[in-house]
C-alpha cells in the first residue's frame, strides 16, 4: 500500500500539470456548445477538445521518462524505482487522455454513458489487478496501474465515439488560436489542483521520510476511504452541478438558490453514511485491508468531520469557476495551501496519524471561512441558515458516534443503532418536507427499474 499511495501520488501530480487543466475547462467549453443548438460550433468544440488531448497527454508521457530519476529519489530516496517510473509514462499518458475524453461526457450532461463508462473501468482494474497482486505481489503493482489505464482509456473513447458530431479538420495555428481561451482558464485551473497535489505530494514525501511506507500504507488507506468512497457522493452531485451554473453564472439570486439545495441534498447524503462508517470504521478497514490497518482510524475520525465541511465549502467555490473567475480562486487556495502544509508537518510531527486528521478537518474549516469572505464580499452570496444548521448538526452528530464507539459494553450497540436510525429518519423527512425527494422511495424505484 505504502508503494502503491507513492505511484498514484506522483502519477497524479504529473497528470496534472501536464493535462493543463483541459479536462476542467472543456467541461464548461462543451457544455455552452452543446446548449447553443448551433452543430457547426459543437463539432468544432468537440473536434478541438479531442486535439488538444493528444497533446497533453504526450507531454505527460514526456515528462514522467525525462522526470523519472528524479520522481525515484523524491518518492523513496533512491532511485531502484526510475525503470518502474518509465514504464508508468505509459499510464499517465492514459489517465490524461481518459480525463479529458470524460470531460466531453460531462459537458453534454451523459450521466448514463459516464457512470457506465468508471463502473466498466473499476471492473477492469479489479478483473485485472486482484490476479497481478496475488500472484507477484510488489511486482504486479506498475502492469496493474498500467493495465488499469489503458482499459479505462479504451471504454472512455468507446462511449465518446457514440457522439454525434462532425469531424472537422484543423491545423496547429487553428488549435492555438481557437484553444486559446480553453488552455487559459485550464492552466488557472491546473495550477489549482497542482498545488493541492504539490501539497499532498510534500506530505506523502514527509511521512515517508519520518514514518516510514508502512505509515503512508496505513494513511493511504485512511484517506482512500475518505477521498474515493465518500466522494463517489461529492462527485456523482458535482458532474451535474457544474454545467448547472455555469448555464446561470450571471445571476447572483439563482447561484445562491442553486448552491443552497445542492449543499442541503449533499449533507443529507452524507449524514446517515458517515455515521455508519463512523461506527464500523474497523470493519471496513478489515474488509478492504487486514488488521494492520486498524491504525487508519486514527487519521479518518477526524477526516471525516472535514469531508463533510467540504461539501458546503466546495460547492460555493465551484461558483468562482463558473464565472470564470480563476484567479481570485487561484490565489486563495495557494494562501491557504502554504498555511495548511504547515499545519499538517507540525500535527504529524506531534501527534503522527491523529494529527493528519486534525489537520484535514482544520484545512476543511479554512476552506469554508475564506469561500464565505469571498463570496459574500464579491457577490453577496452566502449560505441559507437552514444550510448553517444542518452541517453544525451533522458534525455534532459525528463527534457523539465517535464517543459513543470508544465506549464499552452492550450500550454502545444500542446507541449507535438508534443514532444510525435517526440520521436515515432526518435525512430521508428533510428531503421529502424540503425538497419532495423521498430517499428510499427513490431507492425502490430504482431498483424496480433494473429488475425490469
Amino acid at each position: 500500500m505504502g508503494i502503491i499511495g507513492v505511484y498514484n501520488s506522483t502519477i497524479t501530480f504529473i497528470k496534472i500539470g501536464a493535462g493543463l487543466g483541459v479536462s476542467q475547462s472543456a467541461v464548461r467549453d462543451v457544455s455552452e456548445a452543446n446548449g447553443c443548438g448551433n452543430r457547426y460550433r459543437f463539432s468544432r468544440t468537440i473536434t478541438l477538445t479531442n486535439k488538444i488531448v493528444w497533446f497533453t497527454a504526450i507531454l505527460g508521457l514526456t515528462c514522467t521518462v525525462v522526470l523519472s530519476p528524479m520522481l525515484s529519489q523524491w518518492g523513496f530516496g533512491n532511485k531502484a524505482y526510475t525503470l518502474a517510473f518509465v514504464i508508468l509514462s505509459l499510464a499517465v499518458a492514459a489517465d490524461i487522455f481518459v480525463d479529458n475524453q470524460l470531460a466531453i461526457l460531462k459537458g453534454m450532461r451523459q450521466l448514463r454513458s459516464l457512470a457506465k463508462a468508471s463502473i466498466i473501468g473499476s471492473i477492469a482494474s479489479l478483473v485485472t489487478g486482484v490476479p497481478l497482486f496475488y500472484f507477484f505481489g510488489e511486482k504486479g503493482i506498475v502492469p496493474s496501474i498500467i493495465i488499469s489505464a489503458v482499459a479505462a482509456m479504451c471504454v472512455s473513447m468507446f462511449y465518446v465515439r457514440k457522439i454525434s458530431y462532425d469531424k472537422m479538420s484543423m491545423s496547429f495555428k487553428d488549435i492555438f488560436r481557437e484553444g486559446k481561451s480553453m488552455l487559459t482558464m485550464g492552466v488557472s485551473l491546473m495550477l489549482v489542483s497542482f498545488t493541492a497535489m504539490a501539497f499532498n505530494y510534500i506530505i506523502i514525501t514527509y511521512i515517508r521520510s519520518n514514518g516510514g511506507l508502512d505509515t503512508i500504507g496505513v494513511y493511504t488507506a485512511g484517506s482512500t476511504i475518505i477521498t474515493s468512497y465518500f466522494g463517489i457522493v461529492i462527485n456523482a452531485m458535482t458532474t451535474d452541478y457544474y454545467p448547472r451554473i455555469s448555464a446561470i453564472n450571471k445571476d447572483d439570486v439563482k447561484l445562491q438558490e442553486a448552491m443552497n439545495q445542492q449543499s442541503e441534498v449533499g449533507l443529507m447524503l452524507v449524514f446517515p453514511l458517515a455515521i455508519l462508517f463512523l461506527f464500523l470504521s474497523r470493519l471496513v478497514l478489515s474488509i478492504l485491508y487486514t488488521d494492520d490497518f486498524f491504525g487508519a482510524v486514527e487519521y479518518t475520525d477526524f477526516a471525516m468531520l472535514g469531508t463533510v465541511i467540504t461539501i458546503c465549502s466546495g460547492n460555493m467555490t465551484m461558483i468562482l469557476l463558473a464565472k470564470q473567475k480563476p484567479k481570485i480562486f487561484l490565489t486563495s487556495v495557494i494562501c491557504q495551501r502554504l498555511f495548511m502544509l504547515v499545519v499538517f508537518l507540525v500535527s504529524f510531527s506531534f501527534w503522527g496519524l491523529r494529527g493528519l486528521g486534525i489537520a484535514y478537518f482544520l484545512q476543511g474549516v479554512v476552506d469554508l471561512i475564506v469561500a464565505v469572505v469571498i463570496m459574500k464580499r464579491f457577490y453577496n452570496i452566502c449560505f441559507s441558515k437552514k444550510v448553517l444548521y444542518n452541517l453544525m448538526m451533522i458534525l455534532v452528530s459525528c463527534s457523539l458516534a465517535i464517543w459513543i464507539r470508544r465506549m464499552d459494553g452492550l450500550i454502545v450497540y444500542v446507541l449507535g443503532i438508534l443514532l444510525l436510525l435517526w440520521s436515515f429518519y432526518y435525512s430521508n423527512r428533510y428531503l421529502k418536507n424540503s425538497m419532495n425527494i423521498n430517499l428510499f422511495e427513490f431507492i425502490k424505484a430504482k431498483m424496480d427499474h433494473n429488475n425490469k
